[in-house]
């Protein structure tokens, strides 16, 4: 489990298709590494804490499926691809331990440290630190039509 990150544990069932995202929009998972002197920081959304950020992405927004709003507080559930979510299975159970970030439009929007391997088809991100970010991601993933 993640600190920081509440995890979903309800099973998608039947063939998933990841959505289109909306034009301008990019979602990125990327574990954090520490910082040479070229690289570039990134200082988490709400708080005055930098980062520098492995290159390899571990999921991006061709993984996402759709992102849902949480009923009241700022909190959103992503629903992830199989493939994602394979992928972070076998990125989380190599970095047990370490920090992985969210990278929303460039901005770094949540971190949390893997306290255990992932396997997960949905996810919750707590986004007190960057609210305004809760609608914008929904508008971006909202998912398959129906």
């Amino acid at each position: 489990m993640l600190r920081g990150l509440i995890v979903g544990t309800a099973l998608m069932c039947g063939a998933v298709l990841p959505c289109a995202a909306a034009a301008a929009s990019s979602f990125e998972l990327h574990m954090i590494v520490p910082c040479g002197p070229q690289d570039r920081t990134y200082v988490l959304e709400g708080t005055s804490h930098e980062f520098c950020l492995a290159p390899d992405k571990v999921i991006d927004e061709t993984g996402i499926v759709k992102a849902e709003r949480y009923p009241v507080i700022s909190r959103v559930i992503v629903d992830v691809t199989p493939a994602a979510s394979d992928k972070l299975l076998a990125v989380s159970t190599q970095n047990v331990g370490n920090d992985l970030a969210v990278l929303f439009n460039g901005k770094l929007i949540f971190k949390a440290t893997i306290d255990a391997p992932l396997k997960l088809d949905k996810f919750q991100l707590s986004l007190n630190n960057a609210p305004e970010q809760v609608d914008a991601l929904v508008d971006a993933f909202p998912g398959p039509k129906t």
